[in-house]
């Protein structure tokens, strides 16, 4: 292997979490951020729709079903956090692992993009160098 080729588990590994990203964002609309939406709009508490514009949506939902803001619950951000709560409390447990799904996928492809070469960059591994 010369050292301006990278490995083949490299690429299969990388064009695998870019396949599963891109099948996990449309799932996650269909049977996430739709069911959820329907029903907190049935009670009138679906604000964060207004707040985020359309094709970011399921990105917002699918963080607010798996992170658990409370914690980070203070004066300046209490009605985006209510929010978010209202969103987590909705989800289902089959919501929850499609939106870990799609977050652990998508985070897993960044990395992969991301830190190799800052890895390289401070020579501490290198792709072509196995």
């Amino acid at each position: 292997m010369t050292e301006d080729t990278i490995p083949l588990w490299y690429d299969l590994l990388a064009l695998g979490l870019l396949l599963s990203a891109i099948i996990a964002y449309p799932i996650v609309a269909l049977f996430v951020t739709r069911p959820i939406q329907r029903k907190l709009r049935q009670t009138n508490q679906d604000y964060l729709s207004e707040w985020v514009i359309s094709p970011f949506q399921s990105i917002f939902y699918a963080g607010a079903v798996l992170i658990p803001m409370t914690r980070w619950r203070h004066e300046n951000n209490k009605q985006m956090v209510d929010t978010d709560e209202l969103v987590r409390q909705a989800a289902t447990p089959l919501q929850w692992w499609l939106s870990l799904w799609w977050f652990a996928s998508t985070c897993a492809m960044v990395l992969l993009i991301f830190l190799p070469p800052l890895l390289e960059f401070f020579g501490v591994w290198s792709l072509g160098g196995g």
